[in-house]
């Protein structure tokens, strides 16, 4: 699969997510917006941002949260910021779950879920996947 199959699945999996939960879903018009999709949620509507991973290693998930135009003749790779879209919704194809990240106020380049336990028993800054986990997530009113 090339990267654009890979981005559709994610897609796909988390426009049928947010139906599935009852959540209002709009698509956004062309491939040039920032946003993915548009959710109607917390009372308001969310401009959100679908990213997908492949792996998962070592008891983690990690999402590459930029948008590139690497292929382009000078291209880069770009954060998105909190004037840009509200949150990722984040699909792993591996472990076939979904997380929801409310999009940081400082910008970064990428995301780390531990869904095993750390062998070396840190949890100072770690990002355990039942805390972002799109379910868990909706439910709290995040």
């Amino acid at each position: 699969m090339n990267s654009k199959q890979i981005g559709n699945i994610g897609e796909a999996k988390v426009l049928s997510k947010f139906i599935e939960l009852g959540f209002p879903v709009y698509i956004p018009f062309g491939d040039n917006e920032k946003a993915d999709l548009v959710v109607e949620f917390n009372g308001k509507l969310n401009k959100v941002q679908v990213k997908t991973s492949i792996d998962a290693k070592n008891g983690n998930v990690i999402f590459d949260l930029t948008s590139s135009t690497a292929h382009r003749k000078n291209g880069m790779r770009h954060k998105y910021t909190i004037d840009e879209v509200d949150y990722f919704a984040l699909y792993n194809l591996c472990r076939d779950k979904i997380y929801l990240l409310k999009v940081p106020e400082t910008p970064i380049a990428t995301i780390r879920f531990r869904y095993e336990y750390p062998k070396n028993g840190q949890t100072c800054g770690v990002h355990f996947e039942d805390d972002y986990l799109i379910d868990n997530i909706l439910k709290s009113g995040t």
